[in-house]
C-alpha cells in the first residue's frame, strides 16, 4: 500500500501547476493583462491547500489503511485540481477575471466545502475518533468558510473573504502540520 502514496504526491503536484501557470503568466503579461487580486489569492490558498494535502498524506501514509479509505483521501487532491481548473481564468486582454471566477464561484465553493467533510469521512470510516481539536476546528472553519463563499458577490467583500481563507489554510498548515516530520 505504501507505493500508492506516490500517486497523491503526483495528483498534487499535477493540480499544483494551475494555480502556478496562472501566476506566472499574469505576471508575465502584467502589462495588457490586468488580473483579479480575488483571483490571485484563491490560486496561493490552492498551493498552500495542496501543500496541506502532501504532508498530511505524509502524515497519514504511515497507518495502516484499506483501500476505501485510500480512495477517500484520494478525493482530496482529486478535489484540489478541479478547483485549481475552475478558478484558473484566462489570461487575455479584455477578460474579466473575477467575472470569469464569479461564473464558477457555486461550484468552486461547493467542491471546497466537500473537502473537509471527505476528509472527516475518511477518518470515519477508517474507525478513528474525532476529538475536537484544533484539526477539527480548522476543518470547520474551511467547510463554514466555503459556504460562505456562495452567497459573497461584491467584488471587494469576495477579495477580503479571499485573503481571510488563504490565512485560515496557511494558519492551518503551521499549527496543526508544523511538526510533521517531511
Amino acid at each position: 500500500m505504501e507505493h500508492l502514496w506516490f500517486f497523491v504526491g503526483i495528483l498534487a503536484g499535477a493540480a499544483v501547476r494551475s494555480p502556478l501557470e496562472y501566476l506566472a503568466h499574469s505576471l508575465r503579461d502584467r502589462r495588457v493583462v490586468t488580473p483579479s487580486p480575488t483571483v490571485i489569492v484563491w490560486q496561493l490558498f490552492l498551493i498552500v491547500l495542496l501543500i496541506e494535502f502532501w504532508i498530511a498524506s505524509l502524515s497519514v501514509s504511515k497507518d495502516a489503511m484499506g483501500i476505501g479509505q485510500f480512495l477517500l483521501f484520494l478525493l482530496l487532491p482529486f478535489g484540489a485540481m478541479v478547483l485549481a481548473t475552475l478558478s484558473k481564468p484566462t489570461v487575455k486582454p479584455d477578460v474579466d477575471q473575477f467575472t470569469e471566477f464569479e461564473s464558477q464561484r457555486n461550484v468552486f465553493f461547493f467542491i471546497l466545502a466537500a473537502l473537509p467533510v471527505i476528509s472527516l469521512l475518511r477518518e470515519l470510516v477508517a474507525g478513528e475518533s474525532i476529538p475536537f481539536d484544533a484539526d477539527l476546528v480548522y476543518r470547520i472553519l474551511v467547510f463554514v468558510g466555503a459556504l460562505l463563499g456562495l452567497f459573497i458577490k461584491k467584488r471587494r467583500t469576495a477579495f477580503v473573504h479571499a485573503l481571510a481563507m488563504l490565512a485560515l489554510i496557511s494558519t492551518y498548515l503551521l499549527d496543526v502540520y508544523a511538526t510533521v516530520p517531511v
